[in-house]
């Protein structure tokens, strides 16, 4: 995949230059806006470190890949990843993300929040020249050893479960054409969360868990290659869904003790 033309490549550095500055407003802001909404998320400060970890591990390009519920989620994401101070010292390290257009462009305060939030704006069944546009700034940013995050089901679940049987080949072709790029599967929910929403419930309680994936090598090309990289993805997602449910089934069955102060039993999805 060639990275486009250099008015791309400028295009890509002044973001990435105007999101670095604006980061001390940005940065605080939605994370009081969290706050606000009384978001809550278990083990913070271990996935946060473990996530840490790996960056500093393998400098990049990473694909980040996780489940879709809500129209928020990249937002609740990026939070899990990074703390405040991480937003300012690891700048860098905080993924791309690939927004649908329609949901933020007609009101301009938001177009330019996600702008400066390292947005680059997808449009569903858009034309070939901006969908070419696209793919050659997420190249740039692959070759340039930066990151992305990819909701690999291509929309939100309609079923609240990860589907493994219908989803987008797109992140295959990020991995077949860079090879030196590694895949971190993100898993997010919260407990009230049953099916797809716009957003969480006020108060939600999250659980996320990450895992790096080591893909399987395929000598196919093409839409074949596309499809087995995605379905390795999409399969790690499953499973890590899984897990979560029986964490969940065991969390609130058994002994009251094993429950957080103030937590309620039930688990959304079993």
């Amino acid at each position: 995949m060639m990275a486009g033309t250099r008015s791309i490549r400028l295009s890509v550095e002044l973001q990435a230059l105007m999101g670095r500055a604006f980061v001390w407003i940005v940065g605080p802001a939605y994370f009081a806006l969290l706050l606000l909404l009384g978001y809550r998320t278990r083990g913070l400060r271990a996935v946060r470190r473990a996530v840490g970890e790996e960056l500093d591990r393998h400098r990049g390009p990473w694909l980040v890949c996780a489940n879709h519920l809500t129209m928020i989620d990249s937002l609740l994401l990026i939070h899990a990843m990074f703390s405040l101070p991480d937003h300012f010292r690891r700048f860098r390290q905080i993924p791309w993300n690939l927004p649908e257009r329609n949901n933020f462009q007609s009101n301009p305060v938001l177009a330019v929040l996600c702008y400066l939030a390292k947005c680059i704006a997808v449009t569903r069944g858009g034309d070939r020249g901006e969908m070419k546009r696209t793919l050659d700034k997420c190249a740039h940013l692959m070759e340039t050893g930066q990151n992305l995050l990819i909701f690999p089901e291509g929309g939100r679940s309609r079923t609240g479960r990860v589907n493994a049987e219908t989803f987008s080949y797109g992140v295959g072709r990020f991995i077949k054409d860079f090879p030196g790029c590694r895949v971190m599967c993100l898993y997010l929910r919260g407990d009230e969360q049953a099916s797809y929403s716009t957003v969480p419930k006020l108060g939600e309680r999250f659980t996320v868990a990450m895992e790096v994936l080591d893909l399987e090598r395929t000598a196919a090309e093409g839409l074949r290659a596309q499809r087995e990289y995605a379905s390795q993805i999409i399969r790690r997602l499953a499973r890590m869904e899984e897990r979560h449910f029986a964490l969940c089934r065991q969390r609130y069955r058994g002994p009251a003790g094993t429950r957080e102060p103030g937590e309620k039993p039930g688990c959304a999805v079993s």
